[in-house]
């Protein structure tokens, strides 16, 4: 009954929208943030062996970087 019907996009249309400065921009800084956070956790436990630590102390070390992973879910309640 008078229902308007909204056009259907494509795949390709939706996916244009990645190609604005902007959204490139913001891809690029996120992309670029994090970029870090990988390099140091990835390598550290090789880093903590070669130094001579025991595994129970990598492992510790291991804890850090899972809050940085579930800073999604405790961010919103630090925020507040």
């Amino acid at each position: 009954m008078g229902d308007i019907q909204e056009p259907k996009r494509s795949w390709r249309e939706a996916l244009l929208v990645y190609r604005k400065p902007r959204v490139l921009g913001m891809i690029f800084l996120g992309f670029s943030a994090g970029l870090p956070f990988l390099l140091v956790f990835s390598t550290l436990s090789a880093w903590l062996t070669d130094a001579g630590l025991s595994r129970t102390l990598i492992g510790y070390f291991s804890w850090v970087g899972i809050t940085y992973s579930i800073k999604v879910f405790w961010a919103p309640v630090i925020d507040r």
